[in-house]
């Protein structure tokens, strides 16, 4: 799956510290990358399940909030992305509750986020709508200021980091939300699955599958309420629960 940075600020949550420590071990280790599943709701209410590409927390690295940020902000709200035509979609639309799997094998850390999935579409998607989750909310800056944070100041660019996001993936993956939605029966026509866009000669088809890989880019944000991670190294286990406010509630419970 896609490699995840690591940011870390001592007014992060606890789990956020965690999640961070565990994920640096992973990184240490051959394999270099953390294996997501997102769990979701089906139509007949059964549980669907997938890997997924982390893309990481906002504001972070390339999820920087505007183009004027100066990579001045942090949040504890997890990211992945998806076709626009794809199943996955179709479930969140239906129902926003999900679940985010992490393993790291190498730490022998699991990782279960539970939240609420906030997508985001391209403007000129048909699904487009404003972002539902107030990111100002879930936001706060990178140094130990303690002062208030003022919501009224952030500059935010939900377009832009959608962009950026997909910017981020290397010309194949790019490439592939220009093909057909996914999970249909594949077509013999060969010229529907571009590798790289940039490398395809007609002016008029690049433009075309340049477009089309952008209006099906979807960026899933997901604003986390609970946290539950299990550490099989030192036989422990901590429930992380979202008050009210910003602030979070730690439980030890039994592995």
């Amino acid at each position: 799956m896609g490699r995840l940075s690591i940011v870390e600020t001592s007014n992060d949550p606890e789990w956020k510290k965690a999640f961070n420590k565990h994920l640096a071990l992973e990184l240490e280790s051959p394999q270099q990358f953390a294996t997501c599943v997102l769990s979701t709701v089906d139509a007949n209410g059964h549980p669907s399940a997938r890997l997924v590409t982390p893309r990481g927390f906002v504001g972070e690295d390339f999820l920087r909030l505007s183009p004027e940020d100066a990579n001045e902000w942090t949040s504890d709200v997890m990211t992945f992305c998806t076709h626009s035509k794809s199943i996955k979609v179709q479930e969140l639309v239906g129902v926003s509750d999900v679940q985010l799997l992490y393993w790291f094998p190498h730490a022998k850390v699991q990782v279960r986020c539970s939240g609420q999935a906030h997508m985001l579409f391209h403007p000129d998607n048909p699904n487009y709508s404003t972002l539902s989750l107030d990111i100002r909310q879930r936001i706060w800056r990178r140094d130990d200021t303690t002062a208030e944070l003022d919501n009224s100041e952030v500059k935010l660019d939900t377009e832009f980091i959608r962009e950026q996001a997909y910017l981020n993936h290397s010309p194949m993956i790019q490439a592939w939300y220009a093909w057909p939605p996914p999970g249909r029966v594949r077509s013999g026509d060969e010229s529907l699955y571009p590798k790289e866009i940039p490398q395809i000669k007609d002016e008029e088809a690049r433009e075309k599958y340049g477009s089309e890989a952008r209006r099906n880019y979807v960026l899933v944000f997901v604003d986390v309420m609970k946290v539950d991670i299990v550490d099989l190294k030192d036989n422990t286990r901590k429930l992380y629960k979202r008050r009210g406010d910003t602030t979070w509630s730690v439980t030890n419970i039994n592995p």
